[in-house]
């Protein structure tokens, strides 16, 4: 339909406020107002996701409780293997309320944390100046940090591991000889985190992204998502966060929705996002990776793959000439699929494939992945494929 048959006024606005124009130049001579040019945020993406640190837990011990017991809420909860909670009945023998814990004489406990802390602080004393006892303060590969000798007299102990060190990942408070050891006030604190992040964008603007933990080099976390760009580089979505398998995200759960804010991207150059999941907000700074410029077929990714393991079963993996995929680990997981091309001419596959016998894993996957080079050009095909409850990433190499 000519709308501007229908509404002859309209149209004579239009021409007026056009830039540049007045009343003699004609319609098809007027200069058209710049419009902001659509650029893309697809591509192989690279880089950082920095977590801040969450609250710290505290507690006075103001409640009774015989070990073991546990305080804080999962995942950042400590369990008391000994000892009790209960009112002092001598504020001598409290810093803050009426409770504190005891470790009575002539027995031990032994303080573990679900989530490992980067400080750790408490008060402590003994009953008597005659007291015989001992805190000793281990990082998480039991390695002893701190030797603590309390006295009669409340000590506050503070324990901080500075950026790449270890974590604390346990005390123990020992009661040789006079009385019970007294502790009240303890604080757990810890780190922000900065994590490895990888990230594709395919042409659909479908998002993974694998995220690995930059001390042990091992994928903790990953992510889909949908994306939708606005105002030339602007950048939204939502999707879900998962924990890979045995893991649990920063508020105790497997899966979590996940929603990005405040992205922003220079094509070919940069992509940076806001994400929130499981409570928490995380600042992800990535520069692109030229590969996914390579182009993607199906004659590409078929082989046999050499090495492939399901998180530590070793596993069989091949793709045929049509895409078909075909793997089995050594517990019998057993894995029949598809690898689809979204665009030719670009790194970028879609990766789907049904998984059987498999205990928890169980379930019908799909996700992203690319190819890369390994000892040989574009031998690795890295994927990261999701159901509604779990996700599977695999580094296939032929």
């Amino acid at each position: 339909m000519n709308r501007t048959a229908y509404f002859p006024s309209v149209a004579v606005v239009l021409v007026l406020m056009l830039p540049g124009c007045d009343s003699s130049c004609s319609w098809g001579g007027c200069p058209l107002p710049a419009l902001p040019i659509e650029q893309s945020a697809t591509g192989v993406w690279g880089g950082q996701a920095v977590t801040p640190a969450p609250a710290d837990v505290i507690t006075s011990f103001e409640f009774d409780a015989a070990g073991p017991f546990s305080i804080g809420t999962s995942p950042r909860t400590a369990s008391f293997s000994n000892g009790i909670a209960k009112a002092a009945g001598d504020p001598a023998f409290t810093v803050t309320g009426s409770y504190a814990w005891y470790v009575s004489v002539g027995t031990s406990a032994t303080v573990t944390f679900e989530t490992l802390p980067s400080s750790l602080s408490f008060w402590v004393r003994t009953q008597n100046a005659s007291d015989v006892s001992e805190i000793q303060v281990f990082d998480e590969a039991g390695t002893l940090i701190q030797t603590v000798t309390p006295t009669d007299v409340f000590q506050e102990i503070v324990v901080t591991r500075a950026a790449g060190e270890t974590f604390i990942g346990s005390f123990d408070v020992i009661s040789t000889s006079g009385g019970d050891v007294v502790i009240d006030d303890l604080t757990l604190g810890y780190s922000s985190t900065t994590d490895a992040i990888d990230c594709v964008v395919a042409e659909n603007l479908e998002v993974a992204c694998v995220v690995t933990d930059t001390a042990t080099d091992e994928v903790i976390s990953a992510a889909r998502a949908t994306i939708q760009v606005a105002n030339a580089n602007q950048v939204t979505g939502s999707g879900a966060l998962y924990a890979v398998p045995g893991s649990i995200l920063i508020d105790g759960s497997a899966v979590a929705a996940l929603t990005i804010t405040g992205g922003t991207f220079v094509e070919r150059t940069t992509l940076d996002l806001t994400v929130t999941a499981a409570g928490v907000t995380t600042t992800i700074a990535t520069t692109y990776d030229a590969i996914y410029e390579r182009g993607s077929s199906l004659d590409t990714v078929a082989g046999v793959y050499t090495s492939f393991d399901i998180y530590g079963d070793p596993s069989s993996f091949a793709i045929d000439a049509a895409g078909a995929i075909t793997a089995q680990s050594n517990s019998g997981c057993v894995a029949n699929g598809q690898v689809t091309i979204i665009d030719p001419l670009f790194n970028a596959y879609d990766v789907s494939f049904d998984l059987s016998n498999c205990a928890g894993l169980d379930g019908s996957y799909d996700g992203l992945g690319i190819t890369q080079d390994g000892n040989a050009t574009d031998d690795e095909l890295p994927f990261a494929v999701f159901t509604g409850q779990t996700v599977i990433v695999g580094d296939p190499v032929k």
